[in-house]
């Protein structure tokens, strides 16, 4: 039970600190404003968010699935449950200064993402 829950912690930590790195690379080579309050709207900074978070997602998954105690998906559902609530969270944050398009692909791909790379490992 105990490994089953530091699973989940360390998918979701994982995720948390690709998805950060991730936006400190593209602020650094100035495809995100330095400014957070700043509009985006550029298609393909947009598409660039939305292929690290379904990359990060399929990594967190499968980090979750290799680390818990059993061929079970309940850590990886878990994880999909804390990630959509904590994406939904920071989404209604930016909701503004991005598309309503990018929003809902984001939340929409989170948890098929994160099944995937359970199922990676576990298949």
């Amino acid at each position: 039970m105990i490994r089953n829950i530091v699973a989940v912690i360390c998918g979701n930590l994982a995720w948390t600190a690709l998805w950060l790195s991730y936006n400190a690379f593209l602020k650094s080579g100035g495809q995100l404003p330095a400014d957070a309050t700043s509009q985006i709207e550029s298609g393909s900074v947009l598409s660039l968010l939305i292929v690290g978070s379904v990359v990060f997602s399929v990594i967190a998954g499968f980090l979750t699935a290799a680390t818990s105690t059993r061929q079970s998906y309940w850590p990886v559902l878990a994880l999909c449950g804390i990630q959509l609530t904590i994406g939904i969270f920071v989404q209604l944050q930016f909701w503004k200064i991005m598309p309503l398009a990018y929003h809902l692909t984001f939340l929409l791909l989170l948890v098929p993402a994160t099944l995937a790379g359970g199922w990676l490992r576990l298949k």
